[in-house]
């Protein structure tokens, strides 16, 4: 019962996070989407930005699941990375577009409350990568070189290239995503051909 009402909620302020943006949706808005006592979603979600974080783990939960199948398909591990990057960039436009996020939103309303969530999911996506390169490592695809660090850089990389993008911008745009994907798409290259073979 309890996880039907929070798979209820969570559609609900999906809804309303992807017509109206974050910082313009209410819980009071959500709570009357489904008929709910404001001081009953209270009880299942202390605020607005944490609701937008459970909506954004659900996204996230089903972005690994997709990855590990992935993983467990009979391709080349180079090819496994270069999609990893391009599902990843789908996501993570995704979750900005659906809460029509600005550069104030992003420092002032999301990073008191997903900061604690996000060393949980860098470290679950580094996890993925280490997956990735030990089979291109098994299969004689990769020199041999230390997983960990690699996956490590890696994923840093990634963050950078988007921290940094995100960072000087006002809002996140169509313009925005394509540099970011460019950028992403020409650091799997690079990276790969430091790994890869000859």
């Amino acid at each position: 019962m309890e996880d039907s009402k929070v798979t209820v909620i969570l559609e609900a302020a999906r809804k309303r996070f992807a017509h109206y943006g974050l910082t313009k949706t209410t819980m009071n808005e959500i709570a009357a989407d489904i008929g709910m006592s404001k001081a009953s979603l209270y009880y299942y979600f202390p605020d607005k930005e944490n609701l937008f974080v459970a909506v954004i783990g659900q996204d996230f939960d089903e972005f690994v699941k997709t990855i590990d199948a992935l993983i467990s398909k009979r391709n080349k591990a180079s090819f496994k990375l270069k999609k990893y990057i391009h599902m990843r960039n789908q996501l993570l436009n995704k979750l900005f577009t659906l809460a029509k996020i600005e550069r104030s939103t992003v420092s002032e309303v999301l990073k008191p409350v997903f900061g604690e969530h996000r060393q949980k999911l860098l470290a679950k996506e580094k996890e993925l990568i280490g997956k990735i390169l030990e089979l291109g490592i098994k299969e004689g695809e990769f020199i041999k070189f230390n997983v960990s660090n690699y996956a490590d850089l890696f994923i840093s990389a990634l963050v950078g290239i988007r921290a940094q993008s995100v960072g000087v911008a006002f809002i996140y745009n169509s313009e925005l995503e394509e540099k970011i994907n460019h950028q992403a798409t020409l650091l799997v290259d690079i990276f790969l051909k430091s790994i890869q073979k000859a």
